[in-house]
């Protein structure tokens, strides 16, 4: 009987320690497991198609071409976005805050997509004082 006591302590004092360490993990923690995975994912390889289109309060949306025909687009873990054209060098800073949100040269864009299930399409899109600017990447 004694013995039977004792293990049931030393498996009380397991689960609480063990409810304890899972406890202690954060949402913080959760969300950047999460960021870290997107993160890895828009790094993984290089983007082709880039096209930056705004719109100014339900006007003709103008279209801007970042990496057109012949080009790439890489996120960089120094945290730019390089774009390479023919011998020819652009950069962007960028910081992905959580996997649903993008900071892209100096604006913070919502995630479209899930990151993590979506590996061929990324889209940025920012909504401020009646400018839409929406950015697709593609892969192919």
């Amino acid at each position: 009987m004694k013995v039977i006591a004792i293990q049931r302590t030393w498996m009380l004092v397991l689960a609480a320690i063990f409810s304890l360490g899972v406890l202690s993990c954060s949402e913080d923690t959760v969300d950047n497991i999460g960021r870290d995975t997107a993160l890895n994912i828009i790094r993984a390889n290089k983007w082709f198609d880039v096209i930056q289109t705004t719109t100014i309060s339900g006007g003709t949306p103008e279209t801007k071409v970042l990496v057109g025909e012949g080009g790439t687009l890489e996120f960089k873990s120094d945290n730019f976005a390089y774009v390479f054209t023919g011998g020819e060098t652009v950069s962007y800073p960028y910081t992905l805050e959580t996997n649903k949100r993008m900071v892209f040269d100096g604006k913070t864009y919502e995630v479209q997509e899930s990151i993590i299930q979506t590996v061929t399409r990324l889209t940025l899109v920012n909504n401020e004082a009646g400018v839409t600017t929406t950015i697709v990447f593609r892969r192919r």
